[in-house]
């Protein structure tokens, strides 16, 4: 019996061990011990047992922890920055791979050091702000709609690609968007839906390639160009269908459409 008890008193033990401090102050502050005289025990008065919490360790967020890069890290700096970061992000990410060192007084020492002996190293680098790779990654992310006429001449330029991205909410100056140096002119149904590859530079040193998608248009609707049956599948609505004259029904032959005419 008396080792069931102790078996059941052992699983609702917490065995794992932690670490708080907890600050009290005297709810009744004891008089001041006069100076020679025998510091009279707390056992006196009850009053003098009684404490508050003032602080609890747990209760209070830990804050940043400082650490030292040792390389590059994208979105937190760059070798040998000396940063703040999330401690969940230090203890599990940079700290385990090896990527920084925590900011210790040694550590301090020892890579301002080497800073020191790598500056000419590190002022040959090229670095590529973070905001701009992100920016980029999201540019690289889009097929531009390069919207021309089939009606009129065009020669495919910057004034084109500027207000094909407007249109869809990208904002870049003149001098930021470069094309080949092939030119394409049209109308010309060849380049129709293919693929276009331009340039875009952020902040005069990142360069992003882009691509875009011809699509000739006409402000006349019976000279637009009917949307083919891959097309469909992604974007035909109710209403495009309609509006084009394509039947819902199901095709004769897998994966087509019919076109009524």
């Amino acid at each position: 019996m008396f080792r069931t008890s102790v078996c059941t008193i052992g699983r609702r033990i917490y065995l794992q061990q932690s670490r708080n401090t907890y600050i009290f102050r005297h709810v009744y502050p004891p008089p001041v011990t006069p100076e020679g005289k025998q510091q009279r025990p707390p056992t006196e008065n009850q009053d003098f047992q009684k404490y508050e919490l003032v602080e609890e360790e747990t209760s209070t967020p830990t804050g940043p922890l400082k650490v030292i890069l040792l390389q590059d890290v994208e979105g937190v700096g760059h070798q040998f920055d000396i940063v703040e970061v999330d401690r969940e992000l230090a203890r599990n990410d940079l700290l385990l791979t090896k990527k920084a060192a925590y900011a210790s007084p040694f550590d301090l020492k020892y890579y301002g050091a080497m800073k020191e002996r790598m500056k000419d190293e590190l002022a040959k680098r090229v670095r590529i702000p973070f905001e701009s790779l992100k920016i980029g990654r999201e540019l690289q992310k889009l097929v531009v709609p390069i919207t021309v006429s089939m009606d009129n001449p065009w020669t495919l330029g910057k004034t084109i690609i500027l207000a094909s991205l407007r249109q869809i909410g990208v904002e870049i100056l003149d001098e930021g968007v470069f094309l080949s140096s092939e030119p394409i002119s049209g109308p010309n149904f060849q380049y129709e839906a293919k693929l276009i590859r331009f340039y875009i530079v952020i902040n005069k040193q990142y360069v992003v390639p882009m691509l875009g998608r011809v699509s000739h248009i006409s402000a006349d609707e019976s000279k637009q160009i009917p949307p083919k049956p891959q097309q469909l599948i992604s974007f035909g609505s109710s209403d495009f269908l309609q509006k084009n004259h394509i039947s819902t029904k199901p095709p004769k032959s897998k994966g087509t459409f019919q076109f009524l005419i």
